[in-house]
């Protein structure tokens, strides 16, 4: 939930609607407890921050009254917990706006006095950004006991807007504070901090005489309100302002250059097919930008499987609505041959889109955060496509609302924080026909229709293989349908036909085939030999000779790594063309005897379910000496 009081008290449900609060001296119960969020709080102080010494007979019931119409508002399991010391409000960091701002103001205050002023700049304007008027909950009388932590939060906001100013006069933004230090010193004139950086800003915006006469006001003010001189930092700034000190020069400003707004987008499928369902809630997930934080939306699925293609399908559906520019980057996440790229390297790259650079000697973190104040208030849409893993990604995410991103990677990338996932799973096999056609011409495919849907069946539904296939055909304008579908029924050369040019199935499997260790490896070897569409654990634990515990592990990991699809519990299930891909592995990375030994194993654990243990423990022996097990791809033994 999100709970706000820098501005009026608002809370809102994880879907984002508002939460009704009730009447006023509940909202100022639960502002109170807000403030004191995670900290016990006894019923007497409860009592005495509603009605103070004027406490009616009936207090102690109304209490209690708002107590309980605060934990129905906010939801099961209750976040109100009663204990020996009294309530304890429970609300994770992440969820209060004042925890937000204080964590962001320290970072800030942090970074500006290491002179990283982009960073510094860039956490301090987040900061202010959470408060939705200048005084903490607007609108709601306080008790006396309250007003205290109010007024602290509200001096720590007057301090982050001191040092949000000095960052933009450190990186030689003068020119663009002027107005706002103007109206700040007007609204607190004994303020000699505002007023040293008013005439640092005067100075440098070529006004030396206003400069001047800022100060001179700044002593007849002291005078006249508190009889004391200006303090040394303001006497200081007048004295180099008279000597014209060339450290007042400002710093050698970065500008930005004026820049067509970036169309890289990437060339949109002609052939696109299907993914219906997929595309309307990717739209529906975009419709929203603009509406409050940054929308991110993360497609994921197995190699193959068309991620690329429906993230570029729908960028292009929704690029009109990103006049700012539409950023396209291929991470390199999990392309065959090709490192993934840093992110320091993909920033320099948006940077440059956006008509900007690093600077020199800037690490992440700060090319990270040039990045978010560029793209801040922007409508952009950037698509990071073939993402290796959240680590990278993070640092390329901007922070306005008013952008959208795009993510495709093969795992899901669940550590991102408010992300929509999308997983991606196979085509239909009409889908697949009617890509076919489209590829390479209905006439073509109605000349052999039941050919046709015999290759999109052997394709497996990956959009990969089905254009691959589409390209053979088109390289061989004589060669018939019904001839590719009998090559690819070979099941020992399928994957062999499934590479044309630079694209080929077994390539992009490799890559997440060599991301795995050496006992999950193994394991996705050994269940490439078993028969069928689905596999249990046990079965797959004696294949693997582990506890079922320990496969438990493995498997979750393939699947993560989407060389398995979780289905129901305890059940997996292995792509097709997957499966002939480990099948391969399996002969040249397994003795004919580990694969022997492996399926005697399930063979030994399907008599175990069957029979009962005590029958099979008896025949155990014989079992091992005398069945004969066939092994895909290897002679029976």
């Amino acid at each position: 939930m999100d709970f706000k009081i820098l501005g009026p008290i608002e809370v809102r449900a994880p879907q984002g609607q508002p939460v009704p609060l009730g009447r006023r001296k509940q909202r100022v119960l639960l502002a109170a407890l807000l403030l004191n969020a995670g900290k016990a709080v006894s019923s007497r102080r409860m009592l005495d921050w509603l009605w103070g010494e004027s406490a009616p007979a009936t207090a102690e019931a109304n209490l209690y009254t708002y107590i309980s119409a605060l934990r129905r508002a906010l939801g099961s399991p209750s976040r109100l917990e009663a204990g020996t010391n009294g309530y304890v409000l429970h609300v994770a960091p992440d969820e209060l706006d004042v925890t937000l701002f204080e964590e962001l103001a320290e970072q800030g205050r942090g970074a500006l006095a290491d002179g990283r002023n982009d960073v510094a700049l860039e956490r301090l304007t987040r900061a202010l950004g959470l408060w939705r008027a200048e005084t903490v909950l607007e609108g709601l009388p306080l008790p006396a006991p309250l007003r205290g932590e109010a007024a602290r939060l509200e001096r720590l906001r007057a301090t982050v807007v001191e040092a949000a100013l000095e960052a933009r006069l450190a990186l030689g933004r003068h020119t663009e504070v002027l107005a706002d230090l103007e109206a700040l010193t007007r609204r607190d004139p004994l303020n000699e901090r505002l007023r040293a950086q008013l005439m640092l800003a005067l100075y440098r915006s070529g006004c030396r005489a206003d400069a001047l006469a800022v100060y001179q006001g700044a002593r007849a003010t002291l005078a006249s309100e508190l009889g004391i001189d200006p303090g040394p930092d303001l006497v200081r700034m007048h004295q180099r302002i008279l000597a014209d000190d060339p450290a007042l020069a400002p710093p050698q400003a970065r500008t930005v250059r004026r820049v067509l707004a970036p169309a890289e987008l990437p060339l949109d499928a002609a052939a696109f097919t299907g993914r219906a369902a997929e595309v309307a809630r990717l739209q529906r997930a975009m419709a929203s930008v603009g509406s409050g934080e940054v929308m991110i939306c993360a497609i994921a699925g197995a190699a193959g499987i068309g991620k690329s293609a429906l993230a570029v399908r729908v960028a292009h559906q929704f690029a009109d609505r990103f006049p700012d520019g539409r950023l396209y980057v291929n991470l390199h996440g999990s392309t065959p041959n090709v490192l993934p790229l840093h992110p320091a390297d993909v920033l320099a790259r948006l940077l440059r889109s956006l008509g900007d650079d690093v600077p020199a000697g800037a690490d992440v973190d700060e090319a990270a955060a040039r990045f978010r104040s560029l793209t801040e208030g922007k409508r952009l849409l950037l698509l990071l496509d073939n993402a290796r893993d959240a680590e990278q990604v993070r640092p390329l995410l901007p922070a306005s609302p008013t952008c959208c991103v795009l993510i495709t990677a093969r795992r899901m990338l669940t550590s991102l924080d408010a992300v929509a996932h999308l997983r991606l799973g196979v085509m239909a096999e009409d889908e697949t026909y009617v890509l076919l056609s489209r590829l390479i011409g209905e006439r073509r495919v109605a000349a052999d229709p039941w050919a046709a849907r015999a290759i999109a069946r052997l394709c497996g539904g990956l959009p990969l293989a089905s254009r691959i296939a589409a390209a053979r055909l088109i390289a061989r304008p004589g060669m018939s349908l019904r001839a590719l579908a009998g090559r690819l029924a070979v099941e020992d050369h399928r994957l062999s036909e499934l590479q044309a040019d630079d694209r080929a199935v077994r390539a992009c499997f490799m890559v997440s085939y060599r991301a795995l260790d050496a006992e999950e490896s193994r394991i996705f070897r050994l269940l490439s030999l078993l028969g069928g569409s689905e596999v249990g654990v046990e079965i797959a634990a004696a294949a693997a000779d582990r506890s079922p515990e320990r496969t438990v592990e493995l498997l979750d990991r393939l699947a993560d790594a989407q060389l398995l699809e979780a289905g129901d519990p305890g059940r997996y299930r292995m792509h097709d063309l997957l499966r002939l891909f480990g099948r391969e592995r399996a002969r040249r990375e397994e003795s004919l005897d580990d694969r022997a030994h492996a399926m005697r194993r399930v063979l030994l654990s399907y008599l175990a379910a069957a029979a009962g243990p005590d029958e099979v423990t008896a025949g155990d022996q014989a079992a091992t000496r005398g069945p004969a097990v066939t092994l895909a791809g290897s002679p029976a033994r």
